[in-house]
């Protein structure tokens, strides 16, 4: 610090210091309470049945065993879920890059003829819309029926992460960038390949998280459209398991076996809930980083 800017420097009152207190310790209990959720589905992963029917379970586990994922990973349609749930999840996304990041530019230039009512019209979309009935009957008219595309194409156009894409690039593309490229014989196509995608790896990043987090969650549109079973999704498939024992839980049993069987959806129901997120929480932190970047940039001029 140089000498004479410790005059600005204003030593804070008893009332500062208390509501910096406050602040912090309401800021540790809403961490808490947001955290506290997903360690306990974590613990009761891995713990005894039993413990968790006690209410045992608080803190650490209890009985420590693996049999919630062993049983999982027993199941081969597991497997088959995970497999087409990567493989739709990486197909949709890369289609709705395709579309939707070319989109947002080309709406982002006021030399596009139209620009303003064709952007209307993307977001009259967000509020209104056929219904399930008449989607379904697009779908089915379409031959998407029981096809794994009926979950990539009719999604490919998000409203809101053309509007994502559009703010940034208003914001840090500007036109006289194209007329300088322009000058050098550099073409529409090739602007947006070399200057503008390389100008945006925080925008690519947030739209790809946002595709993701959507494709890999899909579960209504998977439920309407996909009828064979070698093509559900991992949602599907653990609705499945968690249907089958709900019937058994309907079975005539003794009391004893009813306890039993209980016990164990509650441990394969924490169990399914941490297999299902895994993929979610190894991206997410390669693209936090873009992320409050990624979405503001642009929002704020001066």
């Amino acid at each position: 610090m140089r000498e004479g800017d410790d005059k600005f420097m204003k030593k804070k009152t008893g009332g500062e210091k208390v509501f910096d207190y406050t602040v912090n310790v309401l800021l540790i209990i809403v961490a808490v309470i947001c955290i506290y959720p997903i360690w306990y589905v974590l613990i009761a992963s891995v713990s005894s049945p039993t413990a968790i029917g006690n209410g045992e379970v608080i803190l650490w586990p209890k009985g420590f065993n693996w049999n919630g994922y062993t049983r999982l990973m027993e199941n081969k349609n597991i497997w088959r879920g995970y497999r087409n749930s990567i493989l739709y999840t990486i197909a949709g996304t890369a289609v709705d890059f395709l579309v939707q990041i070319p989109v947002a530019y080309a709406l982002s230039r006021k030399s596009l003829p139209g620009h303003r009512v064709i952007m209307a019209l993307f977001v009259f979309t967000m509020y209104f819309g056929g219904g399930i009935i008449p989607t379904y009957l697009l779908i089915n008219s379409l031959g998407m029926i029981n096809s794994p595309i009926a979950l990539i194409i009719p999604s490919c156009v998000s409203v809101f992460n053309i509007i994502v894409a559009k703010s940034f690039f208003e914001g840090n593309v500007p036109d006289s960038l194209y007329d300088a490229a322009r000058m050098d014989g550099c073409g529409y196509t090739r602007f947006f390949v070399r200057v503008v995608l390389p100008l945006s790896p925080a925008l690519l990043a947030i739209i790809a998280l946002y595709s993701i987090q959507r494709h890999w969650n899909v579960y209504l549109s998977a439920e309407m459209y996909l009828i064979d079973s070698k093509y559900y999704t991992l949602q599907q498939v653990i609705r499945g398991i968690t249907a089958q024992l709900d019937a058994n839980l309907t079975e005539g049993m003794g009391s004893a076996e009813l306890i039993q069987l209980m016990q164990e959806k509650q441990l394969l129901k924490f169990s399914v809930i941490v297999v299902s997120v895994v993929p979610l929480v190894i991206i997410y932190p390669f693209v936090q980083k873009f992320f409050v970047r990624g979405v503001m940039v642009g929002a704020v001029k001066g």
